[in-house]
């Protein structure tokens, strides 16, 4: 008890706060910037940490990266570029719905279920921090195997107005994250020579391409701006009308927070997969699956609400063993080496206090970004009605300027423009864009952990309990499509 005080206490310490403070405002303007992820932020503000009180350094580092995903939410809505890559799946709708005049009710929604994800994913993180680390530990190969292959029965899912595209789509997605070398051999595969193909292609070059060029060109070409009514529509009525919908859809808003909490204590699973993840369970549970794609609100709240939530459980693994549940917490852990901790089991019995003061920084932090964005919603929500001839060349500036700007590579801006206009393809015949990226994020996955299973337990580790578990989830996910459509034949 004593030291959840002592971090509670050290939380509302003046130092604490200001920086805390300035880790969102610079967190949000990250997820303006398309390209710009949390990863990157970390990265970028780690070395100013070093001679920090332990606390307030990784409170400063936790609350740039934890609202990341908030900001790039309002570029995702409101130009259909996604600020960070796991902002790709609010395009979907968001994008819709600002094109239709309603991006004030969207940006509500959007920032109400991020903050509502963020409180949840840390109160889930301190309920666990005690209790976890059996639960944990017994995610082994196959369990993570069999996960990941559940994520990809999602492009089924996400691609049930035609199934063959979206299915097509992710083993095309599959493919292409074969490219470079293998993760298990080390051999390199289709590099056609090229010492910048040894790598693989970037998240964030394919992501940026797919969802942000095609959009740009299309606004381009219309010469108006992204919305076909007024900035009324975008007053701080309506956003917070936006936000309504989200309480009023709290079953959602938890069951797509629990989804990321899912995918964020499981190392290695990705940062990206949750959101989509969260989608295509709210469309196949939805009452109007077929409005999804078309400005849906409920394609908003899930995937933002999973956005935020799943630091919280990235963090369980990061804190109480050491293991990083993402590639920004294997950063953080950095961060613990420069103010002479380390994260583990000694951290978590020897500094409850800090664990204590990060949990409560991820929800105050989301709190405070909501809100601030909230109140800045309007103002910013008038880029919807400039004009498509001058917002297209100064997006597309910005896209080429934060891509190069994550590795300083001109090989990742030359990326961005094949997978541009392999995106403007795949947008011009109807195949299903999300489907080729969460196959391409997680097919890595799927290669490594099934020869580690393999290797470890044989062929047979399919029958282990939970792996069995899961199998049962993906055959019935491959079915619902068909007993949905027998359902809905039967109603009529």
């Amino acid at each position: 008890m004593s030291d959840i005080l002592s971090g509670l206490a050290s939380f509302g310490s003046p130092t604490a706060l200001a920086f805390m403070v300035a880790g969102i405002l610079i967190g949000c303007i990250f997820g303006l910037v398309p390209g710009l992820s949390g990863l990157t932020a970390i990265a970028l503000l780690l070395p100013f940490v070093y001679g920090m009180d332990p606390g307030v350094g990784l409170s400063f580092l936790l609350a740039t990266h934890a609202v990341v995903n908030t900001g790039g939410s309002l570029t995702a809505i409101l130009v259909g570029i996604p600020g960070a890559p796991s902002n790709t799946a609010t395009v979907l709708d968001g994008y819709p719905m600002a094109q239709r005049g309603e991006g004030g009710r969207a940006l509500g929604a959007a920032l109400a279920a991020s903050a509502v994800g963020g409180i949840l994913g840390s109160i889930v993180l301190i309920a666990m921090l005690p209790v976890l680390q059996p639960i944990v530990l017994y995610f082994q190969s196959p369990e993570t195997f069999m996960i990941a292959v559940l994520g990809i029965t999602f492009i089924a899912v996400l691609g049930s107005q035609d199934m063959v595209k979206g299915l097509l789509s992710g083993a095309l997605g599959m493919f292409i994250a074969t490219f470079g070398y293998h993760s298990v051999s080390g051999v390199p595969r289709f590099w056609l020579g090229i010492d910048q193909m040894l790598d693989g292609f970037p998240l964030i070059p394919v992501a940026l391409g797919l969802f942000a060029i095609p959009e740009i060109v299309a606004l381009g070409q219309t010469g108006g701006g992204v919305a076909r009514r007024g900035i009324a529509e975008t007053s701080l009525r309506n956003i917070l009308k936006g936000a309504a919908d989200a309480f009023l859809r709290m079953w959602l808003v938890v069951r797509a927070s629990l989804i990321g909490v899912f995918v964020g204590l499981i190392p290695g699973l990705g940062g990206e997969t949750a959101p989509w993840m969260a989608y295509a369970a709210a469309k196949a549970t939805s009452r109007k699956p077929e409005a999804f794609g078309r400005g849906s609100v409920e394609g908003v709240i899930a995937p933002e609400a999973c956005n935020n939530s799943k630091e919280g459980g990235a963090l369980v693994p990061t804190l109480a063993f050491g293991i990083p549940g993402s590639s920004a917490m294997a950063i953080l852990i950095g961060a613990f080496f420069v103010l002479g901790l380390e994260a583990g089991p000694q951290f978590l019995r020897n500094h409850m206090d800090i664990a204590v003061h990060l949990s409560v920084t991820l929800a105050v932090a989301n709190i405070l970004a909501a809100v601030v964005l909230i109140l800045l919603g309007p103002y910013l929500a008038r880029v919807t009605v400039v004009p498509g001839r001058i917002l297209a060349p100064l997006l597309m500036v910005t896209l080429i300027v934060g891509t190069y700007s994550v590795e300083n590579n001109l090989s990742h801006v030359l990326f961005l423009m094949i997978f541009g206009v392999l995106g403007f393809l795949l947008k011009e015949f109807n195949f299903n864009r999300p489907a080729m990226l969460l196959g391409f994020v997680l097919a890595p996955m799927i290669e490594t952990y099934m020869h580690i299973a393999s290797r470890a337990h044989g062929w047979t580790f399919i029958f282990r309990p939970l792996p069995l578990a899961i199998l049962a989830i993906i055959v019935l996910a491959m079915a619902w499509p068909a007993i949905r459509r027998r359902r809905g034949r039967a109603d009529r």
